[in-house]
Order: structure tokens, then sequence, then C-alpha cells
């Protein structure tokens, strides 16, 4: 058995291999086609590398494992590891393991560590257990899946519990409880509407002291791509901005997308979030949503917002990390 780089002619048997492992409850991918495989897997680009290794003996492609060095943030990712079932428990995954990592720490000098986690910037789609509906990205590894056990015997330590939520949204309504709350926030004199790019200020402040820069460029590059056509909702009182969610965009699975939510601390503990939250809900639906999902941390506060609008857990991954090499 050899272990060596992806080359165009394995595509082909790698794909049908991946495309194989969806017939396994443990293994949710979405389908694969060539094309699409080679962009996961084989095409590195300006923002970062992507290295994939087969494992092979007599010209067979018996696994693959694949991961991610990203040139920005200097950090190094694992993106999936496959075997096929026939040729588990022989030593392969190990193997694939160790000539990833060796390669991956090359890069990631600085850091020396590799980890598993919904940082890597390439993303799989997987299917939401028992509906139609798919999720764009896989937080880390699933709890649930053999892939999670044979990455903790081999050293990587669990750091952090995502959790992914589903709800089914197209005949969404507003509770009564969430009525009262959105009726509670207008008499305080707060207004939840789309971004005024005119009148509306403070949007970068709240940016900045939420903290996230992935929020605030992916909120600001919406802003300067739409302008007055934004969608983004935001929180205002006597115009200065006070929270943020959306932008709303309906994805062509039918998923109502969800970049994140967030208030100033200022205002916390006042309903706004809830309101907010609500009201993102309510919108997507409007424009041709039929569900949600999103993830977040087992011990994010966030997570009482979601689960009581109704958000149900549908599976969970454990976000691992190995720095000991």
């Amino acid at each position: 058995m050899h272990i060596l780089p992806i080359h165009t002619k394995d595509v082909k048997g790698l794909t049908s291999l991946f495309n194989k492992q969806t017939s396994s409850d443990e293994f949710l991918y979405q389908n694969l086609n060539e094309d699409a495989f080679k962009l996961k897997f084989m095409n590195s680009n300006n923002a970062y590398n992507i290295y994939t290794f087969v494992a092979k003996s007599d010209n067979q492609a018996l696994g693959f494992i694949s991961g991610v060095y990203d040139k920005i943030t200097k950090k190094a990712y694992i993106t999936i590891i496959i075997v096929d079932e026939k040729h588990r428990r022989k030593g392969i995954g190990s193997k694939l393991l160790e000539v990833l990592e060796y390669t991956l720490l090359k890069e990631a000098l600085e850091q020396r560590k590799i980890e598993i986690v919904f940082f890597n910037p390439l993303n799989l789609s997987w299917h939401i257990p028992n509906t139609n509906a798919l999720h764009p990205n896989a937080p880390g590894i699933d709890k649930l899946s053999n892939a999670y056990l044979f990455f903790k015997e081999h050293g990587y330590i669990d750091f952090a519990v995502q959790n992914v939520y589903y709800m089914e949204i197209k005949n969404y309504l507003y509770s009564a409880e969430t009525l009262k709350v959105l009726n509670k926030v207008e008499q305080a004199g707060f207004k939840i509407d789309y971004y005024d790019v005119e009148n509306d200020y403070g949007l970068e402040a709240l940016l900045d002291h939420l903290g996230s820069l992935v929020w605030k460029n992916e909120v600001l590059n919406h802003i300067k791509q739409k302008g007055k056509e934004n969608t983004l909702l935001v929180p205002t009182l006597d115009n200065k901005v006070l929270g943020f969610t959306g932008p709303l965009t309906l994805e062509d699975s039918g998923r109502g997308y969800f970049a994140g939510i967030g208030t100033h601390a200022d205002v916390r503990g006042k309903g706004i979030g809830k309101a907010l939250f609500a009201r993102l809900i309510h919108g997507l639906k409007d424009i041709g949503a039929s569900y949600m999902t999103l993830f977040t941390g087992e011990n994010n506060p966030a997570r009482r917002l979601y689960e009581k609008e109704g958000f149900e857990i549908v599976r969970t991954y454990i976000n691992l990390r190995k720095v000991d090499f």
C-alpha cells in the first residue's frame, strides 16, 4: 500500500467512494459530482491550500484524507477522512493521518496545532436526518461517527461542543409570548427594521463591540454591495444601531440563511434579542424559506433563544485539536 497525493485520475473512484458512504446513517454529507469533488479536495486558491492524500494498493483507492492550511489565519484543519469499509481496521486511516499531519505542520510552523472545527474555510453540506433539509457545513466531527473515535484514539482532544438546530418555518407564526415581547420592545422606543444607510448610525461600532471579525466582514460587505436594498435587520433607538441579524437570504435548498445575531451589552435583558430573532424567522418565511438550520456552542446562552422559538437539536458535533506533536 502507498500513500500518494491525489491525482486527477483518482477523482472518479474517490467520488464514488465518497457518495457510497452517504448511504450510511453516520455519514450525512450531500453527494458530490466529480467537479464538486475536485473543488472541495483539490482546488487550492489564494486564501488556502488543500492537501488530499490517497491510500492505494494495486492501483485501487482504499481511502483518502483531506485537510486545509488557511494562509490568512495561518491555521491548519482536517476536513475529512474516509476508508472503504472493506479495508478498515488495517491501519490505513492511521497512515493517511500521519502523512496529512506531517504536511500540514510544515505549513503551520507558528501554530504547531491542527484542529477539526467550523473555522475550516472548506465546507461540506450535509442532510438533516429524516428531512429534505441541508446544513451548509459540518462544525466539527459528528459525535455519533466512527471518525470521532478514530481521532480521539490518535491524540485529538475535545475542546468544544456544537449543537446543530433545525426548524421548519414555512408556517411560522408569532406566538402569544413573542407578540408580547415585540410590543414591549416597541413601547420602549426601539424600532426593528432594515438598516437605513442614510439615517442609522453606529453599526460598525456595534460590530466592534460584539467582537466577531467574521460578522463584521460579512455585514459590512453586504451593506457595501446592497446599499439601500440591504436586508440586514437592526434594532435602533433614535437611529442608533444596537444589534443585528441577517441579512435575510434564501438559499437554493429552501434554507433561510443565518449569519448570526447580536445585541449591544447595554440593552440586553430587554427582549430585543428575542424580538429580533422572531422578526428574522418571519422575514425569511416571507421570502420563501421553508426551514432554518443553525449551530451554536453547548454553553452559549443564545441556545435558549433558539429553543424557545421551537428549534430542536438534530446533531451534535465535537471540536477537536491536537497540539502534542
